[in-house]
């Protein structure tokens, strides 16, 4: 008799769950499921041997509604996947437990999260334990860190080229480390995800269940979930006001904000920030020009 697994993961979380890669993103549309997604990865690095997992997400930087949602997702992960350290003989602790060893309430949870001092580990043994750490996503916190790395919306982290900048060199000095992304298109083009997550000139993505995955310019891996395939993978969208289930189509027809929509469901890269052209678009113009150019010297001063 098969037994239910402790933990369901979709198409598209089961895609990318135990990739060996040394760092790849994950653009995947809202309430897709990221967190919990990085949350069961982060426990299975901490199964695989006893390390550090460094998270960072940008609602430390959000406000209190945001550090609260984390929050109520961190406590369902946290309870789905302290069953599973204990089917596999182990032990998940953490310092977010009452004296009974049940987990607070999600207020005080939030309340350690915005304080960056929520912290949990899985025990080996007796005397080694892996643990995971909440930290913010600054530059000057990012160079101190050892370990594996999860930044979360990294789309809406204000100084993420600062904060990429000073991971980087973690994974690429010690080979066991690696490094998860997650995130939609943010809504500034000038916002470094946005360089760094575009997808290539011309690229197109066929509905699939489990989603796509592409190359940046940069190198970077990519895995790409978004509306259409998390309707395949089975997971809903529903009207604002009936209720009722619709398909991404009608979901996108009904959208008060359709360019809201497309960045957010569809993770399509908008142009709209501040600058006339981006940092991709010029690199793509500068890449189809070289060689091309006629230089013309001229030595001599015309006047009228």
């Amino acid at each position: 008799m098969t037994k239910d697994p402790i933990i369901t993961l979709r198409p598209s979380q089961l895609a990318v769950f135990r990739m060996d890669i040394g760092m790849m993103a994950f653009l995947w549309r809202r309430q897709l499921g990221k967190s919990f997604t990085l949350g069961n990865i982060a426990l299975d690095w901490m199964m695989e041997s006893v390390c550090d997992v460094i998270f960072a997400s940008a609602a430390v930087r959000l406000g209190q509604e945001n550090i609260r949602k984390e929050a109520e997702v961190w406590r369902i992960v946290t309870t789905a996947l302290r069953k599973a350290a204990a089917a596999r003989n182990g032990k998940l602790t953490t310092n977010a437990d009452d004296d009974k060893g049940e987990l607070l309430d999600v207020d005080a949870i939030a309340d350690l999260f915005e304080h960056q001092k929520l912290e949990t580990r899985f025990w080996h043994n007796r005397t080694q334990s892996s643990r995971s750490l909440v930290v913010a996503p600054n530059p000057d916190t990012a160079v101190g860190w050892t370990g594996h790395v999860i930044l979360d919306e990294v789309g809406r982290i204000p100084n993420f080229r600062e904060v990429y900048e000073a991971m980087e060199p973690i994974i690429s000095s010690q080979s066991n480390f690696r490094i998860r992304m997650a995130t939609t298109p943010p809504p500034d083009d000038t916002h470094y995800s946005y360089e760094l997550l575009c997808p290539p000139a011309g690229a197109e993505f066929e509905p699939n269940e489990k989603g796509n995955f592409y190359e940046t310019e940069a190198g970077l891996l990519v895995h790409r979930a978004d509306a259409e395939d998390g309707h395949l993978g089975g997971v809903p969208l529903y009207d604002l006001k009936t209720r009722q289930p619709l398909t991404p189509a009608e979901h996108r027809a009904k959208a008060i904000d359709r360019q809201a929509w497309d960045r957010n469901y569809g993770l399509a890269f908008l142009q709209g920030g501040s600058a006339a052209l981006s940092n991709i678009a010029l690199h793509r113009a500068q890449e189809a020009g070289k060689n091309e150019g006629l230089a013309i010297n001229i030595t001599d001063t015309l006047t009228v």
